[in-house]
């Protein structure tokens, strides 16, 4: 796409001000001398593979300018780009996808490089433009060799990208020829937004949603990261060293020395927050408190509340709070494990591979407060230095004797309390040999659960610190579903089954290897039904890392003689 002026093309998205911002351009530097006069304090990147070209492109149209740019010679299709991690503003990649063997990885990888505030600017043919419909009917498609996306399927590639927020802006083509778009449409293409006539699409992705993008611009990210541990501890009545007001303690602690005011924090609980009423509950402390200004921050906070969920149901629960204290919403009733008989002395174990402490230690505090039944005992088993998820797995097994084990992530936090009571209730079925959270009725012939046709489950993901994003697939009708492959956040088994660490020997498809090996032993592989979620996780968003197709290379000749694929 040419450029014809400084308001063509991606630079639609921009407005010209005097803000340094760090902006890199990949394989479009022609770009260059517009970004140069709309924003002069810019601090401009250049990244080509082809050398020659940008200093041609220098000569020609920026008066040989080299010095003020920042070039980076790379062919970014083949290779992570040498440069800083969240470091951008703006990136500007049109066209960046159409030749990308995996768009997805390109453009998850391209997001490493923006800030948390940052954006992505990108172009992309559209496959739904008139001529291009025209030219199949009359048996030609031109796109052999590049990309063409339609608008619908270009959003869901963004957002399994990692970006939040994504709006597009049509690059209108030529004038269709008369009746043209209406025999489209009557034979079954859809003209919304007049998508039949843009030759293509510009495209503004970004990592948060406006909301989240507020919340961001405030406050550090370790600030904003122990404001959302408070947060979640309270929600979940989780109690430090035996009682809860700790908790309580350390968030008015960090809101005054950080000058956190009520409606920064009323929007951020509006954000990450599930069970609004439980966690007024947990603050409803803040009313006894012999402090004023407590009490008077306390009551603003509730003002503030009630104002950010004029648009939600619990808007409702903010205002009877404000009448009063009703009891909680979110609270689990006391477990009961309808006749089944557990001996005294009978043991689960709680597994972990630990690299690092700080989430190991949040995770434990939450394993800790578990109900157990009478006689049960909990164990749990750090893992530290393992070389693979399978070896630290089989470390931890061989360090106790207990019936049951968990296997479980670090920066997976188990919030319900009767956890253990249901598990028990499950593996008291036949042949049911390990349980997780979420995964795939059938494995499709990739191995990889999540492209199934069917999936059960749901958990809470907590990838950064101001929002929660509920992972919900169908869930099972009865208290159980037997499931082919599980993912390996958090897998629980009643039989011990060795990890393939001769096969495994990193960390990926560790779990779906595990589901296959109780399978050919004659176990079955199971997901509960969760009326609420059982389990929060709380990774960092990245791409796939480079080895995984290593690993579902291996998994796919071991086991994919095994796969039934229903698609």
């Amino acid at each position: 796409m040419e450029l014809d002026d400084k308001e063509c093309g991606l630079l639609r998205f921009l407005t010209a001000c005097g803000t340094g911002y760090r902006m890199l351009m990949v394989e479009c530097c022609e770009y260059l001398p517009h970004l140069r006069q709309m924003f002069p304090a810019a601090e401009l990147w250049c990244a080509v593979a082809d050398r020659e070209k940008a200093y041609a492109l220098a000569d020609e149209e920026n008066d040989g300018r080299l010095d003020d740019v920042h070039w980076v010679f790379t062919d970014y299709l083949s290779e992570q780009l040498p440069l800083e991690k969240e470091f951008f503003d703006y990136i500007l990649a049109e066209d960046g996808l159409s030749q990308a063997g995996n768009p997805q990885d390109i453009a998850s990888g391209l997001g490493l490089y923006l800030k948390p505030t940052g954006y992505l600017l990108l172009s992309f043919a559209n496959i739904r433009y008139w001529r291009v419909l025209e030219n199949l009917m009359d048996g030609h498609f031109y796109h052999v060799c590049t990309r063409a996306f339609a608008r619908d399927e270009f959003t869901k590639l963004m957002a399994a990208s990692f970006y939040k927020d994504v709006s597009f802006l049509p690059v209108e083509g030529r004038k269709p020829p008369e009746g043209l778009v209406a025999r489209l449409e009557s034979a079954g293409f859809q003209n919304i937004d007049n998508d039949l006539l843009a030759e293509a699409w510009l495209v503004q992705a970004a990592k948060s949603t406006p909301e989240i993008m507020e919340l961001k611009r405030m406050y550090t990210p370790a600030v904003r990261q122990q404001l959302a541990v408070l947060l979640r501890r309270l929600e979940y009545g989780i109690r430090l060293d035996g009682e809860g007001r700790g908790n309580l303690s350390l968030m008015w602690q960090l809101c005054r020395e950080n000058f956190i005011f009520p409606a920064y924090l009323a929007a951020f609980i509006k954000e990450m927050t599930v069970h609004t009423n439980s966690l007024l509950w947990s603050l409803s402390a803040w009313q006894a408190s012999p402090r004023s200004e407590q009490q008077e921050f306390w009551g603003e906070l509730l003002e503030e509340m009630q104002d950010a969920y004029l648009d939600r149901q619990d808007f409702q629960v903010v205002a009877a709070w404000q009448q009063g204290c009703p009891e909680p919403l979110f609270s689990q009733p006391e477990p009961d494990l309808g006749g089944i008989k557990i001996s005294a002395g009978t043991r689960i174990a709680f597994i972990t591979c630990v690299n690092r402490p700080e989430l190991y230690a949040e995770a434990l505090l939450y394993m800790k407060q578990l109900r157990l039944p009478d006689g049960m005992e909990a164990e749990f088993i750090p893992v530290t230095g393992a070389e693979s998820m399978c070896s630290g797995y089989n470390q931890g097994m061989a360090k106790t004797s207990a019936a049951y084990k968990v296997y479980v992530h670090q920066d997976a936090l188990i919030v319900n309390k009767n956890f253990v009571f249901d598990l028990l209730k499950i593996f008291a079925a036949d042949d049911v040999g390990i349980v997780g959270m979420i995964g795939a009725r059938k494995l499709p012939a990739s191995g990889v659960w999540w492209d199934a046709m069917r999936t059960y489950g749901r958990v809470l993901h907590a990838c950064e610190p101001e929002c929660v994003v509920e992972t919900a697939c169908m869930e099972p009708v009865g208290d159980w579903l037997g499931m082919e492959a599980l993912d390996g956040l958090l897998l629980a088994t009643a039989v011990d089954v060795p990890w393939r660490e001769d096969l495994f020997d990193g960390w990926h498809f560790y779990d779906v290897s595990m589901c296959k090996e109780m399978q050919r032993r004659g176990y079955k592989a199971v997901v509960p039904r969760q009326d609420s979620f059982w389990c929060i996780h709380c990774p960092k968003e990245k791409p796939l890392a480079a080895e995984y197709k290593t690993y579902q290379r291996r998994f796919l000749r071991e086991y994919g003689h095994e796969l039934e694929p229903e698609i």
